[in-house]
């Protein structure tokens, strides 16, 4: 399992965030996200060996206005 720590704007409630996690949830080889609209951040698991670094990234790039990596474990 890796985890990846991203920086956002633009998520601006509550639904958006669920609406964000679920999203993110469904996408093949993301074990877990966690978004925090009040933080802008989005914290995400994922399995490597089902989807790489770029994707999980472009997966919630789509979500957001503005998107950055802070941190990869």
């Amino acid at each position: 399992m890796k985890e990846m720590k991203l920086r956002t704007e633009g998520i601006v409630c509550t639904g958006c965030a669920a609406d964000m996690e679920k999203i993110l949830r469904e996408t093949e080889g993301v074990l877990d996200a966690t978004v925090d609209y009040t933080a802008d951040t989005i914290h995400i698991k994922y399995n490597p060996e089902l989807i790489d670094r770029k994707k999980v990234f472009f997966a919630a790039r789509k979500l957001c206005s503005f998107c950055e990596i802070v941190s990869e474990t």
